[in-house]
């Protein structure tokens, strides 16, 4: 984690109505006992737009979410169920336009998963999928060309002001999906509503959400060399400096570890501990930059001495994510800042960490407010991105709704199975519990990039290790009610989009230096002061001007 959160055109900045975060390892699905209707709505969108949620009747979760928005978790797949009874498409084609990480999937025509999905559709997609590294290029010289596809994932075109563009160009989707009227898509009605609150903008719903799991959460600590000084959980540490003597007991340069270590410094466990906003403050329509607060300072200056004393190791803010991970690992670093999502999975923390030495244990860091107080994570993680739609008349924005209501099929859904899975047989089989086990050719017929043109709610779900899900799930029971949401997430300051990064690049140096022993407390505050009154105080009247609409 930056020492300063980005303030500039990245993904989150540039979309404007969407959280995100790191990209989730956990299957997709509905989630269990989501009905109630939330009082406060974060975004400017009013009551009245959001979808009315509507829970499926689906299979039942091993261990249940909640309204607040814990993910339901599974120890196995359930029994697969039809969520979609009749094709969407009737032999038509629609459109779209989404990134890709990795390598390409396997064509069309040698690609059997494609191919029965399409037979699902009732008709075709097409899909322009484009490196992630290029896609604002690519979205921009689309959006030039005037030939708009029917459905277009923000994820990171520099658009120089996304609410223009999306009243220009984009279908408003509150008569179609606003309230009740989102009946007609059992799957996308089955979207809690904190996910649809990131894709209101200028009073109306322009998009669909790509839900993930709401926090990216504080970091994970490895449980062993914690037990190994006395310490049974991160809760049990009491403040600030219990936090101190725990980190001074871990660390061992003798022997070749350190209590943290991450690259540039992995302050967000840091800030939860000292209750640093979530990007902004809102203080009833007056907002405060997180690094113009006392709690951001204070966070900056416990970093410093823990660094000034050694318990950081050495370097360590230079690392790679790879050294980073390598090092948590092999056990030379015992706290490190990553996001959640990778702790489950054949690679995640959850099993490489046990895997490099039996006697480890790795579980995600649950803070303590510094003054014994409760701590403050940040819902940093609502969603991937946004989905628009272009511009239609109703019939074809219903067709291409049908779509993604098709594509956001829940967790234990033939449709999720064939989605994320594969063919049966050729992708897939199915164990003797019923979970799928991907066969050779799935990793290419399965690269379509479906899941970000729509997708469901996420469930915590590894069928290898009962263990596993359930320290995932305990960890979001905690740490999601300690959430708050960036009060600007949803907002759009044309001034942040344009140069917020550049402006707060200087912060978030100097903020570096201090805690390096570099630079000065004084420098740094100097360096918040250049960012007010060079585009800062521009962007924060922006977004309280938002706020007041």
């Amino acid at each position: 984690m930056n020492a300063v959160p980005s303030a500039g055109p990245s993904r989150r900045n540039f979309l404007s109505v969407a959280g995100i975060g790191a990209l989730a390892l956990f299957s997709g699905g509905a989630l269990a006992g989501c009905g109630q209707r939330t009082t406060s709505v974060a975004s400017n969108a009013s009551e009245a737009l959001l979808p009315t949620h509507m829970p499926l009747q689906s299979a039942a979760a091993d261990i249940p979410g909640t309204a607040q928005g814990v993910p339901s978790a599974f120890y196995k797949y359930p029994a697969p169920f039809r969520s979609v009874q009749t094709a969407p498409l009737k032999g038509g084609k629609i459109t779209a336009i989404t990134n890709l990480f990795g390598t390409a999937p396997n064509a069309r025509a040698d690609n059997p998963a494609w191919q029965a999905i399409e037979a699902r559709l009732g008709g075709q997609v097409d899909i322009t999928s484009v490196s992630s590294d290029d896609y604002a290029t690519k979205f921009n010289t689309i959006i030039a060309g005037g030939e708009l596809p029917d459905l277009m994932l923000n994820d990171g075109a520099a658009v120089p002001n996304i609410v223009e563009f999306l009243q220009a160009k984009c279908a408003d989707l509150t008569p179609l999906l606003g309230g009740d009227k989102i009946k007609d898509y059992p799957n996308l009605a089955a979207i809690p509503e904190v996910f649809w609150k990131q894709t209101v903008q200028a009073g109306k719903l322009y998009s669909l959400p790509i839900p993930r799991n709401l926090t990216g959460g504080s970091g994970f600590v490895n449980q062993t060399l914690l037990e190994n000084v006395g310490v049974k959980s991160t809760e049990d540490i009491k403040d600030k400096d219990d936090f101190y003597r725990v980190a001074k007991e871990l660390t061992n340069p003798s022997k070749n570890q350190w209590a943290l270590g991450s690259t540039k410094f992995g302050l967000t466990m840091l800030h939860h501990m000292f209750r640093t906003p979530n990007v902004w403050k809102n203080d009833g329509g007056k907002l405060t930059r997180a690094f113009e607060t006392d709690e951001y300072m204070a966070a900056i200056e416990f970093a410093a001495k823990l660094y000034k004393d050694g318990l950081y190791v050495p370097g360590s803010e230079g690392w790679t994510k790879s050294q980073m991970v390598n090092s948590f690992i092999s056990g030379k670093v015992a706290m490190i800042y990553d996001g959640l999502p990778a702790y489950i999975g054949p690679t995640g923390y959850g099993r490489s960490i046990p895997a490099a030495n039996k006697a480890n244990k790795a579980v995600p860091f649950i803070p303590v407010g510094h003054d014994g107080g409760k701590a403050q994570t940040w819902l940093d993680n609502i969603t991937f991105g946004t989905v628009m739609l272009k511009k239609a008349d109703e019939a074809k924005l219903k067709e291409v709704l049908a779509v993604a209501n098709f594509l956001a099929a829940p967790f234990g859904s033939e449709e999720y199975l064939l989605l994320n899975y594969g063919a049966e047989g050729a992708d897939y089989t199915l164990d003797a519990n019923g979970n799928p086990v991907v066969t050779d050719r799935a990793l290419l017929d399965n690269a379509v990039p479906w899941k970000y043109l729509a997708a469901p709610q996420q469930v915590v779900y590894d069928p290898s290790n009962k263990d596993i899900v359930d320290i995932m799930h305990n960890a979001y029971s905690k740490l999601i009610p300690l959430g708050v949401e960036d009060p600007c997430g949803t907002l759009f300051s044309p001034t942040n989009a344009s140069k917020g990064a550049k402006l707060g690049q200087p912060v978030s140096d100097a903020a570096t230096a201090v805690i390096a022993g570099r630079g000065t407390m004084d420098a740094l505050k100097s360096a918040v002061a250049d960012w007010k009154k060079n585009g800062g105080d521009t962007i924060r009247g922006e977004y309280e001007s938002a706020l007041a609409k």
